[in-house]
């Protein structure tokens, strides 16, 4: 499960770096197009969720693995983020903190990282437990919508328009929305 949890913090460092280059782009950026903000985040997205990254010498991010498993059983644990300046201060305090005393029978990490591990499993099926719940009573909420058009419903207990589902996407609207506001809503969602 540590090798998991190390290769999600990892994903999420290398995520972070890119939403860094993100925001400095669309600072630099102001008078691009308007479509070229969804693509900049979207990459931000699937670096979020893809499993594996792409190595290169042009590549934005320092380095693939910052944080190595290895570092629950290493003397003097380091991170490797590919600045050495980010690298000469954080690493003095991660070894002062969590280094191995020969007298003491396990490792601060050994302990420390399987905890937060078990913690992260917890709050991610908290989490997908709350979501499927959710999106159950909404899905029973809206049951008995009529269909205006396509795929446009509506339903006495919407109180604000939304999509629902994933392969098949509906909208849901109220029945007190007048047609101007109704093709404003569409044209949104």
């Amino acid at each position: 499960m540590a090798d998991i949890f190390f290769k999600f913090i990892n994903m999420s460092i290398s995520a972070s770096w890119l939403v860094l280059v993100v925001i400095i782009l669309r600072l630099l950026l102001k008078k691009a197009p308007k479509w070229l903000n969804p693509v900049l985040w979207g990459i931000v997205g699937l670096r979020l969720v893809l499993p594996f990254s792409f190595e290169s010498i042009l590549s934005l991010i320092p380095t693939a693995e910052t944080i190595s498993p290895e570092i629950i059983y290493s003397q003097e644990p380091i991170i490797h983020s590919g600045i050495p300046a980010l690298n000469s201060v954080v690493n003095p305090i991660i070894t002062e903190y969590f280094a191995t005393n020969p007298t003491a029978s396990a490792n601060p990490l050994q302990i420390w990282i399987p905890i937060a591990a078990i913690v992260w499993t917890v709050g991610i099926a908290t989490m997908l437990i709350y979501t499927v719940i959710s999106y159950l009573h909404l899905s029973r909420r809206v049951k008995t919508a009529v269909l205006l058009r396509d795929n446009i419903y509506q339903s006495e207990n919407v109180a604000s328009p939304f999509v629902l589902g994933i392969l098949r996407p509906r909208i849901y609207l109220s029945f007190n929305m007048n047609e101007k506001d109704i093709s404003h809503v569409v044209a949104h969602e």
